[in-house]
């Protein structure tokens, strides 16, 4: 069979390695019964629809037409993977509030067209959501500042 949508492929390709990521990390939580969820039903759950929309994606790749794979652009992609690494290591030594600060500066160098003085006022505002929606609505136990 020939690919016929590459880009849909890599996605679902993307997806499958994803779920099986996620099934290897969540193997020790008990998953419980649909009346009775244990800690690892939901994230089963995620990681089974998330690899079956990855099989879709890429079946699909082989039936429909779609676009060739884009060239890379490695200095907008590794900005923003550096954010992600940047705040999944810095939110329990530095909290939430410095660790999404630290996730928009580094993601602003993806782009050349960044304004500063926007990306400030916008981060500003998700993080304030984030604090108010996950700590204080939903009462997750997600430290805001640096323990010293």
């Amino acid at each position: 069979m020939r690919v016929r949508s590459p880009q849909d492929l890599v996605g679902g390709i993307a997806l499958i390695l994803l779920s099986l990521l996620a099934f290897s990390q969540i193997g020790d939580l008990k998953f419980g019964t649909a009346s009775r969820m244990g800690p690892g039903y939901f994230p089963t759950v995620l990681a089974g629809l998330t690899g079956l929309m990855g099989l879709v994606i890429a079946g699909r790749s082989l039936i429909l037409d779609g676009p060739p794979l884009d060239r890379l652009h490695w200095r907008q992609a590794l900005p923003i993977l550096g954010a992600i690494l940047a705040f999944g290591l810095a939110i329990r030594p530095l909290g939430l509030v410095i660790a999404a600060a630290l996730l928009f500066a580094i993601a602003a160098f993806g782009s050349s067209d960044t304004k500063w003085r926007e990306m400030l006022v916008v981060s500003a505002a998700l993080i304030l959501f984030a604090v108010g929606l996950f700590v204080l609505a939903l009462g997750l136990p997600f430290p805001l500042w640096p323990r010293f």
